[in-house]
């Protein structure tokens, strides 16, 4: 392996990917359906929601018809349907495990496992939602690992892990006493992580969005394989837009006006964007700034500033008041609550322009203390 590539290998404890964990979490599920016939093998897993256990459920179906146990645990409102011999663990959504990202596999003679911890935090950088969450935690090939998570977990489950199951762990965890081997552990474990680097690194091309031919801005069709699994992992800042009727605008002042302002519209909404936000034309009237993982106090200010901005829209070319009105609104809802959103926008007020377009400025009742009325200079 020449040096940059020895650089290019990815630790295997600190801060990790999605992408990092499901590569390193199917390396260890189909260690788990390679175990010698006849060696009790005990896998547990925890997949946060179930949107993401969807996606394996083939893989644990097998799984769980060669192992002596397989757990799930996830945060569900009911009892989820599960392949036939996996064993559910619901889990609160305050506790530490609905933040883990978890799969452990002991065997008497084999050890693997995956843990990590949802920092709730994102790479701005990134182009998908489910790409740009950062977890903490390690993976690897050792039996000893392996051994204490399965511990842990079975401790942290209680006794919403039924009797049997706890039998057959106590079991398997009675088989394990010869001393791993740490030459063949520490091979395939480099091993592993060479080839999750090359995997990291093969990123699936972007599909190039849909986007609004008259703005640019990304269609309400282009967001569903941004946001990814239908969960409430993330936490969104959504800041929502709605202008004067601009179908009116083309009839009053003609196609030129209308573009110029669409335009200007889309400037504004797309300015100091991260990669990761996405600006989106909802409708001919509503445009959508979506700001994942966005603080209420930077959500806040970006909201103020949005508002003098298009309170000052008018005041440039093509110089068409909008009336816009635009509300906030932070959430954890996949799909996003756009009917919500817009309940909440229908209880704004625009903000009348400044200066007044119509009309004349306030003048004062009576003259200020030691100035002249307007006939004393000719006087």
């Amino acid at each position: 392996m020449s040096g940059s590539e020895a650089h290019d290998v990815p630790s295997r404890a600190g801060l990790l990917s999605k992408r990092t964990l499901v590569i390193a979490s199917h390396a260890v599920e189909q260690a788990a359906l390679a175990e010698q016939v006849g060696e009790q093998v005990v896998v547990f897993a925890l997949f946060q929601r179930l949107p993401y256990f969807e996606r394996e459920r083939e893989v644990y179906a097998k799984i769980a018809g060669r192992a002596a146990v397989t757990v799930v645990g996830m945060v569900d409102s009911g009892r989820p349907d599960l392949p036939h011999g996996v064993i559910p663990v619901l889990l609160h959504p305050e506790e530490s495990l609905a933040r883990e990202w978890s799969v452990a596999v002991l065997s008497p003679t084999f050890g693997a496992s995956v843990i990590a911890e949802d920092l709730d935090e994102i790479d701005p950088h990134a182009q998908s939602i489910e790409g740009a969450r950062r977890f903490r935690g390690r993976w690897g090939w050792r039996r000893d690992e392996a051994y204490a998570e399965i511990v842990r977990l079975r401790d942290a489950f209680g006794d919403r892990l039924p009797p049997t199951a706890r039998r057959k762990v106590a079991d398997l965890l009675d088989q394990v006493v010869e001393p791993a081997n740490s030459a063949v552990e520490s091979r395939t474990e480099a091993t592993v992580r060479h080839l999750c680097a090359r995997l990291e690194k093969r990123r699936p091309a972007a599909r190039e969005p849909a986007v609004d031919p008259s703005t640019g801005l990304a269609s309400l069709s282009a967001l569903d394989g941004w946001l990814g699994e239908a969960t409430d992992t993330v936490s969104f800042g959504l800041l929502l837009l709605a202008v004067d009727d601009l179908t009116w605008v083309e009839r009053r002042y003609g196609s030129r006006v209308r573009m110029h302002t669409e335009q200007n519209i889309a400037d504004l909404i797309r300015e100091d964007l991260r990669p990761l936000d996405r600006a989106v034309r909802l409708s001919e009237n509503e445009f959508l700034t979506i700001l994942p993982a966005a603080a209420e106090e930077d959500l806040a200010a970006r909201s103020r500033l949005f508002a003098q901005r298009l309170g000052a829209l008018y005041t440039t070319y093509p110089f068409v008041d909008l009336h816009p009105k635009s509300t906030t609104m932070l959430t954890r809802s996949r799909p996003l609550p756009l009917g919500a959103l817009r309940a909440q926008l229908s209880r704004v007020t625009p903000a009348p322009p400044w200066p007044p377009s119509t009309g004349s400025l306030p003048l004062p009742a009576k003259p200020l203390a030691g100035s002249r009325t307007s006939s004393a200079w000719f006087t």
